[in-house]
């Protein structure tokens, strides 16, 4: 079964009202249980998952949305008619259920004398920039054998220390550069490391977010999920620096109309042609300085070249 999205977001649209629409099938709309005047309740509309972040209402389908907040039975059969049996179709989980690092991870602060220890260690310290401290801070590894072997393992952490996701990056020239677990990217990044009453950053990779080194998140791609951009908006941080490739502006932007509407000041990061872990940790400290603050006025020109 296909799942016809158009149809989902109508029949919430009918009982709930209008929505902000994002990416990724998703839809806000004003929450029924908290009436908040914004809006701030997020649904899913592929996975059906559910949540308002201001009340923190949820749940795991959109009939039980419809009959929480009392629907005619009309919207409920009609959600029911439309889901059925679907399953989102997808080469992830729908939820983060990773659990422990790749079989054969190893620390590199914890020194070997294997040539993989000695190739991994020159690869993160000589071609990535990253120092002594960087490594223990983010707990680097490196896989000898295994699914990831011949790979440098980067591990990100929630805000209780519990293992969200990581990255695997090839330390030697393979066909193969990078290689990334089977489970939602929907999580905060590097959480363990955030104070959310500073200004943050937003960088695409977790080597980049190493190289920034200060409140920086690794977004694990160009987009900005639900579980991040809703943790920025219940943090009320006050200021976000947007550090991403040229080659995703566009989703700059949308970002930028988002977090403006919620009252963020936003600042676009103009990245010299290159990432930030290839422009390096004192040189990004000046390109994030001196960054522009951006208003609505700017926001009409970034979508004029789209």
């Amino acid at each position: 079964m296909t799942l016809n999205i158009l149809q989902a977001k109508s029949v919430l649209d009918g009982f709930l009202g209008s929505s902000i629409g994002h990416n990724s099938g998703e839809a806000s709309y004003q929450c029924p249980f908290c009436n908040h005047y914004k809006k701030k309740l997020q649904v899913n509309l592929l996975t059906q998952k559910w949540h308002c972040w201001v009340c923190n209402a949820k749940g795991q389908t959109i009939t039980s949305l419809l009959r929480k907040s009392n629907a005619p039975y009309e919207y409920v059969k009609k959600a029911k008619d439309l889901y059925g049996d679907y399953v989102p179709q997808s080469g992830t989980t729908n939820t983060n259920d990773i659990t422990s690092l790749p079989e054969g991870y190893k620390p590199l602060y914890i020194k070997q004398n294997t040539p993989s220890y000695k190739n991994a260690l020159h690869y993160v310290m000589s071609e990535r920039g990253l120092t002594p401290i960087d490594i223990l801070r983010y707990q680097v590894g490196y896989c000898e054998d295994g699914p990831y072997k011949g790979m440098i393992i980067i591990p990100s952490y929630d805000s209780n220390n519990g293992l969200n996701y990581y990255v695997g990056r090839s330390y030697y020239r393979s066909a193969i550069k990078h290689k990334n677990p089977a489970v939602s990217k929907d999580v905060v990044g590097f959480e363990n490391q955030i104070n959310w009453k500073e200004p943050i950053v937003l960088v695409e990779g977790a080597f980049d977010a190493v190289a920034v080194k200060r409140n920086a998140i690794p977004l694990f791609g160009k987009k900005i999920l639900p579980m991040l951009r809703g943790k920025i908006l219940t943090e009320k941080v006050k200021q976000i620096y947007i550090a991403l490739d040229a080659d995703a502006f566009a989703d700059s932007v949308k970002e930028l109309e988002y977090f403006l509407n919620n009252g963020i000041e936003v600042y676009m990061v103009s990245m010299p042609g290159k990432d930030p872990s290839d422009v390096g940790y004192k040189d990004m400290v000046s390109v994030i300085a001196n960054s522009k603050k951006v208003d609505f006025l700017d926001l009409i020109k970034f979508k004029m070249l789209l």
